[in-house]
């Protein structure tokens, strides 16, 4: 016959099935606390949420969850993945995100929203062509490269000309070459070729006056039209960074206290690659002459082998570290510069013709 159960293990199934109960519980309670808003007052706010482009979904939780957008990065990762935004992910700002929304609804918002601004990234030492490329290929709605152009090349046509003394500066049937700062910006994604170019100018401008740099070229001898030309020259020529100041010197020597050698000759190639470029359009821009500086579009004013003294315009768009050195040149005495072999872009600098030389076949024969 079959002895009853004792009332210990009893006991003990009950124990058992509350705990298990009590597991389950908790952590059901835990898993819909995650995905619950991270605000949990019902006070959320708006925080503006950038993607950038490449950005994995753990990274993008990461920063949700550090931003106070979500309270569990995890969460966010095994709902993203499950609602498949992992493969929709549209690079840009959101700025429509709330710390009073649950992860379903940010998933929602991340999946099915337009971002509002979409971040583009001007690179310094372009010319306007390339940012109008890169402009277009962004995928903001309402830019027309066309009008772009149109505005930079043919400065009287741009509807907010009057707004900016910087783009009065610009010389007759000249263009805004070297007046729109590079830098990355985070612009609405409805915003036309005007806005584009408004937000450009402005960085230039307050880059300009945060630095101080229109009163140091003033000390140089310069206006700030100038200053930018030649701080655009040291962009295309300075690859080894540590350079800036001294090339700077050189061209402002070569300009402002030419030698009998230099008698106002910049000769500087990268003028004379815009010059060639600007003339026939290039697959690729910025490619090394092929032929001596005297021999490529010589008869172009921008070129610094035939013509005396500065462009008529910059050459592309300087960073500040350029503007910084051209802006206020060191006191050399140089006039004269090559980049030597081993040197990792770093140049060798010269006062005479001569010592020139000599530095050319002393580190020619010593670095092979």
């Amino acid at each position: 016959m079959k002895q009853p159960r004792s009332r210990a293990a009893i006991i003990a199934v009950l124990l058992l099935g509350l705990l298990i109960f009590f597991v389950v519980y908790q952590a059901s309670n835990t898993v819909a606390d995650v995905f619950q808003p991270a605000a949990s007052n019902g006070q959320g706010k708006q925080i503006p949420f950038k993607i950038s482009k490449g950005e994995s979904t753990a990274q993008i939780a990461d920063d949700l969850q550090s931003k106070g957008l979500i309270r569990n990065a995890l969460a966010f990762r095994v709902w993203a993945r499950v609602k498949g935004l992992d493969t929709h992910l549209q690079a840009g700002v959101y700025k429509k995100l709330s710390s009073s929304m649950t992860i379903d609804k940010i998933v929602d918002e991340l999946l099915n929203a337009q971002p509002d601004a979409i971040t583009v990234t001007i690179l310094e030492g372009w010319r306007l062509e390339q940012m109008a490329k890169q402009l277009a290929d962004a995928g903001l709605v309402k830019f027309k490269e066309q009008d772009f152009l149109k505005y930079t090349k043919q400065v009287k046509t741009f509807p907010d000309y009057n707004k900016y003394p910087l783009v009065k500066m610009v010389p007759a049937n000249q263009s805004m070459e070297g007046l729109l700062f590079p830098a990355s910006y985070d612009i609405p994604v409805d915003a036309d070729a005007t806005k584009v170019i408004d937000l450009m100018l402005d960085a230039m401008v307050n880059t300009v006056q945060q630095n101080n740099l229109e009163q140091q070229a003033k000390q140089h001898q310069m206006s700030l039209y100038q200053m930018l030309t030649l701080a655009s020259i040291v962009e295309r020529e300075a690859a080894y960074p540590g350079d800036r100041g001294n090339i700077a010197s050189v061209y402002w020597n070569r300009t402002f206290k030419p030698s009998n050698e230099t008698v106002g000759l910049l000769q500087a190639d990268p003028t004379v690659q815009y010059a060639r470029d600007s003339q026939q359009t290039p697959q690729k821009y910025w490619q090394p002459l092929q032929t001596g500086g005297v021999d490529t579009a010589g008869d172009s004013p921008w070129n610094t082998y035939t013509h005396k003294g500065l462009p008529p315009t910059p050459i592309c768009s300087p960073g500040l570290a350029s503007m910084m050195a051209a802006a206020a040149p060191p006191q050399t005495g140089y006039y004269y510069f090559f980049a030597y072999k081993g040197g990792h872009g770093a140049s060798k600098f010269a006062k005479t013709q001569q010592e020139f030389e000599q530095l050319k076949q002393q580190f020619a024969v010593n670095n092979g």
